[in-house]
Formats: C-alpha cells, structure tokens, sequence
C-alpha cells in the first residue's frame, strides 16, 4: 500500500529529509537504519510513459504535482492476468503539497502531465 507524506511546497530539501525520517512507517524506519545519511536526487524531467523504476539505494520518492494537473502511477509485478498490480496513485488532488512516497524494491512508476520527481537515496 501507497503511504503518503505531504510536506509544504516551499520546504527545503533538509525539512524534506527530517520529515521523511521523522514520519516514516517502521518498515522504511529499517531501510534507513545505518544509512543517516541521505540526499535527494533529481528524477525525470519529462513525462515518462513506459515503467520506470528509480535508482537502486532509493528510500522515498518525492513528488510535486503542478497546478496543471498530473499524476504518478506507482504498481509492482504480479500473478494475475495483467501481470501488474496498481499500488497507488498521486495526482491532482495531492497538487496543493510535496509528497513523500517511501519507496518499495520491486515498484515501477509512469507519470502523466507536468509533475517534478525527486528520489531520497542512501549515501
């Protein structure tokens, strides 16, 4: 299941990474552990069609929908007959804040519309 945090627009990237480390559900609480330090990454900059996965030491995925409108689709692999199973969504109604999405291994996204994605990595 999808976990969403909402941040401020205007918060720095340090409140971006105090508030995913302080709101963080246990199973990402685990990921960070011996890993204090993380930074955030640029992601894609144009609508990305095709399932994309983000780099491998990712924790969180942080995303800002325009007033334009936008989305992204976050879905894993799966058993049934489409072979994919939807994990959840950020859009339109989430465009008045940043959202923090920890992140799950094996996860893929696409985006449609006009959205800035950012990826929280371990260094």
């Amino acid at each position: 299941m999808l976990r969403k945090i909402k941040v401020s627009k205007s918060a720095t990237e340090e409140e971006i990474l105090d508030e995913c480390k302080k709101q963080a559900s246990h199973t990402f609480a685990i990921q960070l552990v011996g890993h204090d330090s993380c930074k955030l990454i640029r992601g894609p900059t144009v609508e990305v069609v095709f399932q994309t996965s983000p780099p491998t030491d990712t924790v969180a995925v942080v995303v800002d929908i325009s007033s334009a409108g936008g989305a992204i689709k976050i879905g894993e692999a799966s058993n049934n007959n489409l072979g994919v199973t939807a994990v959840g969504m950020v859009g339109t109604e989430d465009a008045d804040s940043l959202v923090i999405m920890p992140w799950e291994s094996g996860w893929w996204y696409y985006t449609i519309g006009v959205i800035t994605v950012r990826y929280i990595v371990k260094v």
